[in-house]
């Protein structure tokens, strides 16, 4: 089954009319019982325009989540195109019988957060134990690196940031792909890219000042 790509917000004009719809219940909040229909027609039929319209009304708001929440711009639009792929792939989880709509998405970007948190920590104790297996054979380690990067950028990769720096191992010495770091450490492949272009850029700009 091919999964909807979701729009830009803007080109979604209005919220699709609930064909039928019950009136809502008293003390419910229209704007959230609409949006519960919304996921229930993506649950039961994979109603693709259903789908659309939850995007349009709550990618906004879940991307500001992200960022208050501490995410670059660059990393939470990566978690927010993930998340909305969830509402898709997960909405015959969903129970309105347990929580909104709203509620329930909000769940999935906390539980992603969650998952990025847990992945950074095993990012950095992973970045700390290359560096001290590393210091166990210093010759042998400093000498791989050389030759993938020549000793005086050998030493510079150690001044780059650590989640930088792991990722630049990862793919220039242990040959991964950015698929495969993704998946390692628990990053949206996107999130990998950035650090690897970032890490790339600091790179060069030390290796230009140590030769000027």
């Amino acid at each position: 089954m091919t999964i909807p790509t979701a729009r830009d917000p803007g080109e979604v004009a209005a919220v699709i009319p609930l064909e039928g719809a019950a009136q809502t219940p008293a003390g419910v909040d229209p704007a959230v019982a609409a949006e519960t229909a919304l996921l229930l027609r993506v649950r039961t039929a994979r109603d693709e325009g259903a789908y659309q319209s939850l995007f349009a009304q709550f990618a906004s708001r879940v991307n500001g989540y992200l960022l208050r929440a501490g995410l670059s711009h660059a990393d939470s639009e990566n978690v927010l195109q993930d998340i909305m792929l969830a509402v898709w792939q997960k909405a015959d989880l969903f129970d309105p019988a347990i929580a909104s709509a709203r509620t329930w998405i909000y769940s999935l970007a906390r539980n992603r957060l969650i998952d990025l948190k847990r992945a950074e920590k095993r990012e950095a104790s992973a970045f700390d134990r290359y560096f001290l297996e590393r210091s166990d054979d210093l010759l042998q380690e400093e000498d791989h690196l050389a030759r993938a990067f020549g000793t005086k950028l050998a030493a510079l990769l150690r001044e780059l940031p650590p989640e930088q720096a792991r990722v630049i191992v990862m793919t220039y010495v242990e040959g991964k792909s950015h698929r495969e770091i993704a998946d390692e450490l628990g990053l949206p492949v996107g999130t990998v890219k950035s650090r690897v272009r970032l890490g790339y850029q600091r790179l060069q700009l030390r290796v230009g000042e140590a030769e000027a």
